[in-house]
Order: structure tokens, then sequence, then C-alpha cells
């Protein structure tokens, strides 16, 4: 560790070398002139001394040349480190008294450093000083430096004397400026004359209300050539680096350099030196000066940098103000604006002073206040604001309030409030405590709003929330509310109740028949009628389409839920008349019994549902209780729909044909197509399963298209591969039928295959026919018109009525198999057919009967004048190949 002494009249200047030589490790010693610093040198006798030159009392010059001369401490090593000597004059006197170094203030710490390390280096391998100093010499040249650098010190403060004299000027003439334009062009063009700089740019960023300006001012060039100068990149170059900086940089070309480029445009002058300025505050960057080229070839030096940089703070100031004022300006409009809003303002406003004392008196309340209540301002003022609660002062939305007025804070309450007229109104209050500047709570703003038209609105929210819109009974989310509560009080009670879901059997159709708002009212009067089968401590729901629940809370055992099923269903005995037509509906019903038959509501509603469809499967228009199997027929049920999805892009469907036999002939006139579902693991599955499964679905509109399309193909290729004329009949559900685009499909399938209309027969059922009878009857006389043969099928078994007989464009009636298989054994059926016989024949209509299977059937229906027969008898039904060969071999 050495031992170094810093000698300088600046304390800031030992402070910086002393921590730095600290840094190091040594020992620092201080002085502020030379004659104190030879008394420490002859004391403390350092190793290394760096001393200033120009200082008070004994110069550094005088304090080496009195060290030298004293033997004992003549070698201490010694370097300079000035500001105000010129280096060649430095250089001169420090080697005339044996000094090595100079350092130039200021200087990088690094230069410091490795200084210090150089001149101890030396300390520890001293040469000898200089003995043969020319004391008159070197005391006149010292007298001739010192006054030279004294006199040249008086011009440079003479000079900055001058230039601060024109900074007050300036700053005394933008004083008396408002227009920041006009501000910031004289600060460019007098930052440009007081430094002596060839040019001067000045660039801006003006922000005001959101919205960003650049604007850039020029000095010193010509008239005509700086308006086509373009607008430099603020945030570009050496410029931006200045701005994003916030430090100011002076540059020359050195070295042999003939310009400098520092990001401006094409068309600006060459730049052989310049000094850039941030324009800032203390938070905010504006912008930047940018001096470019000194008139006398010079560098810019630190004296330019600073008086840049002055006309910088000053264009800050310009912006730093103006941005106060607009914000006094924008707080003043604000606060005006408020004191407007709160006197406008729909919602009242009251105003009380925090003294429970006088129970918190009212000192303000707005125009929209005096509306609301009815009292008038000047009543209120002094009165305690529960004056609103009357007497209704034991609601749960006060105390909320309270702990606002006690402890301060904020606070909102929904509250019944009291006008002066006596009526109720409901009054949302937002409650908030002020403080004053030492933190206690001066005063209370309230903010009254009436809320009494969306309390009702929410109230009539919730209702439709939890109710159907079309019947008003409980949805589906009530229900479920209401089955999870039951599920908890009956496992609190140890008790049972039922769970039954009502479904009705074949909406669907009646919806798509007749229409919508057909369907829509007799889910009204259907909900009307079970509504009065219920008791008061039952739920009757809706659960979406055609699905209803019924919660029996007094329903407790199987008995109990029979009789009410039952009751349920003989709603539907008696027809539903709406709009002219006579509806006949039914229901199926699933009933599963808490806890018998689940221990959750989702799992109660699950087995009900079960159940429902079982009811469906079994015939519809009854009920069924939840058993265990069920749920193996469900899921059974649930293969069966997914497969059956696939039938049909599978290719697993087709067409077999039941030839038909003239009885009167003995040749066959046609055969009826029945489809067939023959699946690649189960196998063949009966129409009798999967029929049902696709009308519940939907899936049977896909079917019956794929059925019409693929009839008219195969009976197309029959004509085209043979000689054959074969009539074949496709069998039509309601659905179908009472949708126009059913005719589309037919037609498009003649046309596709251009098979003759003649050649095939489309069979409907009454129930078919009647469930919308109007389309109904509308699309058969269209396929009649075109030449297609309508049959009317299971006839006998629907409505039978003659004179809906009469009125349906109807060619074939077929008679069902059920009164075939009863002939020989029952007396009413033969009577029956020879009925049904003579009326179509007496209609001009054609007769055939299904389900032939004895001789002794045969030989009744010829005698009887039957015109064609199929069953079993004649041909079980056949696959397309098959009844190709049958054909041509009878």
């Amino acid at each position: 560790m050495a031992k170094i002494l810093i000698v300088d009249d600046h304390d800031a200047n030992r402070e910086l070398v002393a921590s730095l030589a600290g840094y190091l490790g040594h020992e620092i010693l201080e002085a502020g002139n030379g004659k104190t610093a030879l008394d420490i040198v002859r004391q403390q006798m350092p190793d290394l001394v760096i001393c200033d030159l120009l200082m008070p009392v004994m110069d550094g010059y005088q304090f080496v040349k009195q060290v030298r001369r004293e033997p004992n401490i003549a070698n201490t090593e010694i370097l300079f480190y000035t500001a105000n000597y010129s280096e060649n004059e430095a250089l001169h006197m420090a080697q005339q008294l044996g000094v090595k170094r100079v350092l130039f203030k200021p200087c990088l710490p690094e230069d410091v450093l490795e200084a210090i390390e150089t001149g101890l280096n030396d300390s520890r391998n001293p040469e000898q000083a200089p003995h043969g100093l020319d004391g008159k010499a070197f005391d006149a040249e010292h007298a001739r430096i010192l006054t030279d650098t004294l006199s040249r010190k008086s011009d440079e403060l003479e000079k900055a004397n001058h230039r601060l004299a024109a900074l007050t000027e300036i700053n005394l003439q933008l004083s008396g400026m408002r227009d920041a334009g006009r501000i910031l062009e004289t600060i460019c063009q007098d930052a440009r004359t007081l430094v002596g700089a060839s040019y001067s740019i000045l660039c801006v960023n003006e922000c005001h209300n959101g919205n960003q300006q650049i604007r850039f001012f020029l000095s010193g060039f010509a008239g005509s050539r700086s308006h086509s100068l373009p607008r430099p990149d603020l945030y570009e170059g050496i410029p931006g680096e200045v701005l994003r900086n916030r430090t100011p940089q002076r540059l020359h070309a050195g070295n042999g350099q003939q310009s400098i480029h520092i990001g401006l445009p094409d068309g600006y002058p060459e730049v052989h030196s310049c000094v850039i300025s941030p324009i800032m505050s203390a938070t905010d960057v504006y912008g930047w000066v940018c001096l470019i080229n000194r008139l006398d070839g010079e560098a810019f030096n630190r004296e330019d940098e600073w008086l840049c940089s002055s006309h910088a703070a000053m264009a800050g100031r310009v912006y730093e103000n103006r941005s106060l004022y607009l914000q006094l300006e924008h707080r003043a409009r604000k606060l005006q604006l408020y004191d407007r809003a709160i006197e406008e303002s729909s919602n009242g406003i009251v105003i009380c002073l925090a003294d429970k004392a006088r129970d918190n008196p009212v000192i303000y309340a707005n125009k929209a206040f005096s509306e609301m209540t009815g009292y008038p301002h000047e009543e209120v003022l002094g009165m305690s604001p529960r004056f609103l609660l009357a007497d209704d002062q034991n609601q749960p939305g006060l105390e909320p309030l309270r702990n606002c007025m006690r402890h301060g804070g904020s606070a909102r309450a929904i509250l019944r409030n009291y006008r002066k007229d006596g009526s109720a109104f409901w009054n949302e209050i937002a409650l908030a405590a002020v403080h004053d500047e030492s933190g206690e709570v001066a005063h209370f703003i309230s903010v009254f709003n009436d809320v009494t038209e969306r309390k009702r609105y929410e109230s009539v929210l919730e209702h439709q929330a939890n109710h159907d819109d079309l019947t008003g009974l409980p949805n589906r989310n009530l229900l479920k509310d209401r089955l999870a509560h039951a599920v908890a009080q009956s496992e609190r009670n140890n008790s049972s109740f039922a769970v039954l879901l009502l479904d009705l059997d074949q909406f669907k159709r009646i919806n798509d028949g007749l229409g919508h708002k057909i369907g829509d009212l007799l889910i009204q009067r259907v909900a009307a009628r079970m509504n009065r089968c219920i008791r008061d401590s039952d739920t009757l729901g809706r659960l979406g389409g055609d699905e209803f629940m019924i919660l029996g809370g007094s329903l407790q055992n199987e008995q109990s839920a029979s009789t009410l099923a039952s009751k349920l269903l003989s709603q539907f005995e008696q027809k539903i008349a709406i709009n002219g037509h006579q509806i006949v509906a039914s229901a199926s019903i699933g009933i599963a019994i808490y806890p018998r038959d689940g221990a959750s509501g989702d799992e109660l509603f699950r087995n009900a549902d079960t159940a429902m469809y079982r009811a469906k499967e079994m015939g519809r228009n009854g009920f069924q209780f939840y058993s265990a199997d069920m749920n193996l027929r469900m899921r059974e049920r649930l293969c069966l729909e997914q497969a059956l999805r696939d039938a049909v892009p599978k290719k697993q469907l087709s067409l077999w044909y039941q030839p038909k036999l003239d009885l009167r002939t003995r040749q066959v006139s046609g055969a009826e197509a029945l489809i067939r579902w023959q699946h690649p693991e189960i196998g063949a599955i009966s129409p009798g399963t999967f029929i049902p499964v696709a009308e519940d679905t939907g899936l049977m509109s896909a079917i019956g298209v794929w059925v019409i399309r693929e009839a008219v193909r195969q009976v197309s290729q029959w004509r085209r591969e043979t000689t054959l004329e074969v009539q074949v009949a496709i069998n039509i559900s309601a659905f179908q039928l009472s949708h126009q685009s059913f005719l589309g499909y037919i037609f498009e399938a003649l046309k596709r295959y251009a098979l003759p209309p003649q050649l095939l027969t489309v069979e409907v059922t009454e129930t078919a026919i009647m469930t919308n009878m109007e389309i109904a009857v509308s699309q058969l006389q269209q396929l009649r018109d075109r030449g297609v043969t309508v049959a009317l099928d299971d006839f006998g078994t629907g409505y039978s009525s003659l004179t809906y007989l009469k009125r349906f464009p109807i060619d074939v009636v077929k008679i069902d198999r059920s009164f075939v298989a009863d002939i020989g054994e029952d007396r009413e059926s033969d009577a029956i057919i020879q009925a049904i016989i003579r009326l179509a024949h007496s209609l001009s209509m054609t007769v055939v009967a299904e389900g032939v299977e004895t001789q002794e059937q045969l030989a009744f229906l010829s005698a009887a004048g039957c015109d064609e027969m199929q069953g079993f008898l004649f041909s079980k039904p056949l696959p397309a190949g098959e009844l190709l060969a049958f054909l041509q071999k009878n």
C-alpha cells in the first residue's frame, strides 16, 4: 500500500482522484494549495504526489520548485493534473521540474489509474532530480505562462459574461412570448448565433390530447432551401441516440475525415463538426437541438456544448411549462365538468358532513335527488340522511352503510326508500368517505340510483330463467334445482318421492305435419290438462320439446305413482281441438322412485328416461316403472341408433320385393319393396326393430330418400336388362308425406332413371294422411297427376272413414293382414272384407289383400272379388336378383 498526496484547490477534483486511488487500496493525503502540500511532503514523505497547477497561495510550479530544492524530498515522484494550461506549456514546464507525466482535465478514470500505477513504479526506482535548474529563467518563463494563462482566462471570462448576458436577454425575450412555435424558432436562431455555428436544427415531438406531431425549425439555411429540406427523423441517427440516452454529444471529423454522417436526410450540408443536446424536462424527453459546423472551422468545445444544452434546456422548460399549463387547464375544465356533471347527473348525489354529534347532516343535494325523492334541496339541508328510510330501518343492506360511516371506506347497498309523498322505491346507494389532509373522515358522498324498474325487470328475468316461455311451467333449470332439493330433504327425512318423465308420442309428426304453431298450441293444451292432475306438493315442468317432468313429493310408493300416471294418461283420451284440427295425442311415461331407483337427481332422471323409452317400445300410450334390466335395453337401443346412422353410407340396407298376384289372370301384377338391414356383426335386423328407432331419431328422412332412389333405380335396371315391366310399390311415412321435398325426391328419381311414373306406386296409411290432411291430399294428387299410383295401406285399422276414403286421391286400397288372418274364423272380419271390396269397387279402386297364407284365405278373397293378393302363400319377400328369376319363371 502506497502513500499518495492529492493537491487541488477544488474539493470535487480531490474527491474524484482520492476515490480512484483509494479503490486501489492506497493511503490518501489531501491539500488545498502548494504551501500546505509542502508541509505534508516534509512530514509524511509520500510515495506519489498528484498536483494541480493553478492554485492560490502557492501554485503547482512553485510547489515542485521548492520540493526539488530540499535534498531529503527532492526525489519525490510528482505528476501534474491540470485544466488551465495548454498542453505544450504544461509539458515544457514539467520537464524542467523533473515531472514526467501531465494529466489534462477532464480525463478518463482509466487514465488516472494507469498514471498512478506508473508513477508508483517510478517512485520505487527513483531517478536523480535535476540540479541544473536555472531559477531566473524558470521564474521568468513561469511568470510569462502564468500571465498568458490569466489573460486567456480573463478573455474567456469576458466572453462567458457576454454569453451569459446574451442568455439573460434571450430569457427575458422568451418570457414575453406565449406561442410555443415562435419560442422554439427563437431558441433555434439564438443558439446558432450565440455559439457561432453555421446551421442549427431544432426537432420536437408535440403531444397533445394523445395526438403526436413532429415539428422542426431551421436556422442558417437559405430561405428557399429551408422550405424544401425534408424533416429529420426524430429518433434516427446520432440525434436519436442523444434522445434515448438523454446526454449531449460533440462530434468532429478528425483523423483526415472530410465529414461525418449523423443521420440527417439527403439535402442537408456536410457535417464537419456538431454538438447535439436533448430537449427534456426532469421526466420527459421532447426532442433535440443540433448545431452544425462552427464558423471559424474549429471543433465545438465544452463551452459550446454547455450553451447548446442551455438553449435545449430553455426549450425543455417551454414544453414543461406548456405541459403544466395544459394540465392545469385540463384540470380546471375537468373540475368545471365534474361540477356540471354532479349538478346535471341523472343520479341523486348527496354530500353529508362527517359529524356524529349532529347525525351527519346533509350539506348538499343535487337536482336529481330532489326529482327522485320529492324533497326540495333547501328542505334536506341539515337533515340526517336516514329520513329516506322512514320507519323501515331493519333492512339487511343497512349494515354495510353503517360500517362505512363508522370506519370510513366505501359501501354499496340496495334499500327500500320512501319519497316525500310516502311512495316506496328501490334505491341503489353507493357511499364513500372523503378524508381531509390529516387523514380524518371529513365528508360522506352518496350516489343514489332509482332501480325500481331494474328490480322489477330482474324479477321478470328470474322468472324467465327458471320457467318455460311457452307454458309458464318450471323449466329444466328449476326442475334440476327442485330435484336436488327433494333428494336432500328425503335423505334427511328418510322418505321417498317419485320422478315421472312424460313424452308425447309421435309429436314430431304432428309438429312437422301441421306446423310449429299448431305444435306449440298442442303443448300448451297438454300442459294445462296435466296441471289439473297434480297436487300442490308436486311440481310439473317442461324439459323442452314434447318432454315433461313431474316431481311427485306426495308420491312415496308405486301405487300412488301409478294412480297419477293413469290420471295423466286419461287426459289424452279426448281429442284436442286446435284451429279446426281434431288431434288425437298420446304419451309415454317413465317412473323412477327415490331412493330405490337412484340416490341422486341425475340418476333418477336418467332411469326415469330409460323407463319412458321402454314404455314407447311397449307400444306407447302407457307407463313403465324403472327396472335394472332396462339399462341393458337402453344401451342396446343406443348402439342400434348409432349403427343405424352408419347403415346408409356403409351400404348395409337393401330392398327385398314381395310379389303381388292378380287373382283374375293369376299372373304377377307387381311387387312391394320392403327394406332390410344386414348388419356385419349382428346379422339381419328386423324392420320392426329399427324402423321405430329411425322414426324417433329423425333418421327416417334419409332412409326414406334412399328407398325412393333405390327402388326406382332397380325397376329401371330391370327394364333395361329384360322385357319385364314391373310395377313396384314403396311405403311412405307420415314424416315424408308432410314435407314438400318428398315430391321432389320422387320426381327427381323418375327423371334420373327415365322410369315411367305408371311403374311406381306409393303406399301411405290412413294415419299418415290424417296427420296433415290438407298437405297430404295435395301431395298425393300431384303424384296421381304425374301418373304415379297411390295406394291406401292397412285400411281398416285407422280412421276407416267412408267420407275420407271418397275424398282421398286413392287408386288402390290394401286390406290389412289382421282382417285376412281371421278369414273363416271371424264372421265379422269376413263381412268387413266384403264391405271394403264392394266400397272400393264402387269408387273404381283396386283392392289388394295383404298377408295371405292359406288356400282358404285365397278362395274367400277370390270369391269376394278381391283384385290382387300378396303373402307367403304366393311368395315371401325376395332379394332383387331372386325376384327377377321368379318373374321370369312365372
